[in-house]
């Protein structure tokens, strides 16, 4: 357990910290700290054990103590329940960890992918975060984030994550729009080839359509189609993608240690 002499108390919302902490709810004040919220008791957890250097900060409760100890270099804070209720944005009652945010390269998509690499344009965090822990699960290489991508340490993004967020491989990319031709990718389309029939290259990248909008008209690339019933016109773009990297994985298995099946 934490000592209570390392403990700092808050109760002003004009703190600079309680300022700071609460711009990380949105992409821009993310950008601006170069930090991000993780919450969830779990994965906080896991976070602080694993990935100790870019834990910075731990937020809790004021009266409720630390359910674990922390490295020495972790700052905590005890906050009142109005102040807390603001960083603890789903309610969780468990300490917000504060981390740094990784640099995000930019990736050459004039380079021919290694192993199998994701274009993400999803607008929505959440299904950003649940494309990175599929991502995570199945062994992608990369995961490759468009302009038209939301930013994957937004709070909903990492709570969707739920750890995987700092075990990914990102890099930034161009809009879907200035995507490069020729292309190494596939595109799941409805009107593709039947994707338990597509023979995968072990290189490759898979675009991921926007929710909603779909695909622009690109005319490189090979389309693939989720065999569907007349009844459904389209699946979730993170359901979607998933199909396709386990068909990818069933061709290309894993041979990674600690693997499940």
């Amino acid at each position: 357990m934490t000592s209570p002499s390392r403990i700092r108390y808050i109760s002003s919302a004009q703190n600079a910290h309680v300022k700071r902490w609460s711009a990380l709810r949105e992409a821009r004040g993310i950008e601006r700290f170069r930090q991000c919220l993780v919450s969830g008791e779990k994965v906080v957890r896991e976070t602080l054990a694993q990935h100790p250097a870019l834990c910075l900060e731990l937020i809790h409760l004021t009266g409720t103590p630390l359910p674990f100890s922390m490295p020495a270099h972790v700052k905590a804070y005890a906050l009142t329940t109005p102040l807390f209720e603001k960083i603890d944005l789903f309610g969780t009652g468990a300490p917000v960890l504060v981390c740094q945010v990784p640099l995000c390269p930019f990736a050459d998509l004039e380079a021919r992918p290694r192993g199998l690499e994701i274009l993400c344009p999803l607008g929505d965090p959440a299904n950003v975060g649940a494309l990175i822990r599929t991502a995570a699960a199945l062994g992608v290489a990369r995961v490759i984030l468009l302009k038209e991508s939301a930013h994957p340490y937004h709070p909903k993004a990492t709570r969707a994550a739920s750890g995987t967020t700092f075990t990914v491989s990102l890099a930034q990319g161009p809009s879907i729009k200035d995507l490069p031709e020729p292309a190494t990718w596939v595109t799941l389309d409805t009107q593709g080839e039947s994707l338990p029939a597509f023979q995968w290259p072990k290189d490759i990248r898979l675009l991921v359509g926007e929710e909603g909008l779909g695909l622009p008209p690109i005319s490189s690339g090979t389309r693939v189609a989720v065999p569907m019933t007349d009844s459904v016109e389209s699946l979730n773009a993170v359901v979607a993608a998933g199909m396709a990297l386990y068909a990818y994985r069933v061709q290309h298995l894993l041979t990674k240690r600690g693997l499940r099946s």
